[in-house]
């Protein structure tokens, strides 16, 4: 059983922040839309069973996200008990911390891919872009990842408009020299409009860099997650292009539901009024039932942030 929106896109996929707390402070950061200090986190035994839950309702790919999640001392124990489940993907999204560490443990406990924050291959402008030094701890996680067969490992670069945008083909070349394919992806991501005066500053319209790709690729492969375009080029590197911005395409197939650290579900990143708290009922000892219907509320409220005018909303949910 499937719950789409009123808008007939299904939710099939979660993203759970798993803690607002990071150890960079990257210069474009959105948080997942949080503001404030860390409080009531949910444990892991909390997150695996409203993961479950929300299983029951379709949802087959689960990524976690922060802030950092590798920040948590129990992040082995969520993909544990995460993994035990046996979603179709299990991911996480990270700066790289403790990667080498524990990429063993996370791969034997489920884990099966890693996004990687690499925004710059040079040393500098990864401590501006970051405020951190950890730039070659980064490069060992994204190498020790592979090693262990946590792949593809997708290199995730924010492009930055005359300061990282002339790196782009030096990081397709790093992705090769990684073993390119199934091994790592590189995945350039268009800038959000969270702070006004560096969203001018910086934001790059990614359309020229798209017609190059289109030049280049041996082949295209659109995904079913928010019709993101994937271009293969004849190197064997794949690069995914992430274009957010004023785009309908994108919004209109957007299949998550997001999950803060304090228990909301969230059902857009760029709002904050339409989240549906569901940390109470998970904590005053009430059913499954009563915590799937805070889901199936928050799938309600589930609007695209870009839409065409002539778009509205169908009366009802709706299950298959």
């Amino acid at each position: 059983m499937v719950l789409y929106d009123r808008y007939s896109r299904p939710v099939t996929s979660l993203r759970i922040a798993v803690t607002p707390e990071c150890n960079f402070d990257c210069v474009f950061c959105h948080n997942e839309g949080f503001v404030g200090h860390a409080k009531n986190l949910l444990t892991a035994s909390e997150i695996a069973r409203v993961t479950s839950i929300l299983m029951q309702f379709g949802v087959r790919k689960v990524k976690l996200t922060g802030g950092e999640p590798m920040t948590r001392h129990d992040i082995v124990e969520i993909t544990q008990k995460l993994g035990a489940m046996h979603p179709d993907d299990l991911a996480m999204t990270t700066n790289g911390t403790r990667i080498e560490q524990v990429a063993s443990q996370l791969k034997e406990a489920g884990m099966k891919r890693l996004n990687i924050s690499l925004h710059s291959l040079k040393e500098e402008r990864f401590k501006w872009i970051t405020t951190n030094v950890r730039f070659q701890e980064t490069l060992r996680a994204i190498k020790t990842s592979i090693d262990v067969g946590m792949t593809p490992v997708k290199l995730n670069m924010v492009l930055l408009k005359d300061y990282n945008t002339d790196e782009i083909w030096d990081m397709v070349e790093y992705a090769g020299s990684l073993g390119g394919g199934d091994k790592a992806i590189l995945q350039l991501i268009e800038l959000v409009p969270i702070d006004v005066e560096f969203y001018r500053r910086f934001h790059y319209d990614p359309t020229p860099i798209e017609s190059l790709l289109k030049e280049k690729a041996s082949s295209v492969r659109v995904r079913e997650l928010q019709n993101r375009p994937q271009y293969a080029l004849p190197n064997g590197v794949k690069v995914e292009l992430v274009k957010p911005v004023h785009n309908v395409s994108f919004c209109i197939a957007n299949n998550r539901m997001r999950i803060t650290h304090d228990g909301k579900f969230r059902p857009c990143l760029m709002r904050d009024d339409n989240m549906v708290d569901f940390l109470k009922v998970l904590r005053d000892g009430s059913s499954d039932e009563a915590i799937a219907a805070q889901f199936v509320k928050s799938v309600w409220l589930r609007e695209p942030y870009y839409k065409l005018p002539e778009v509205k909303p169908a009366p009802t949910i709706a299950v298959k």
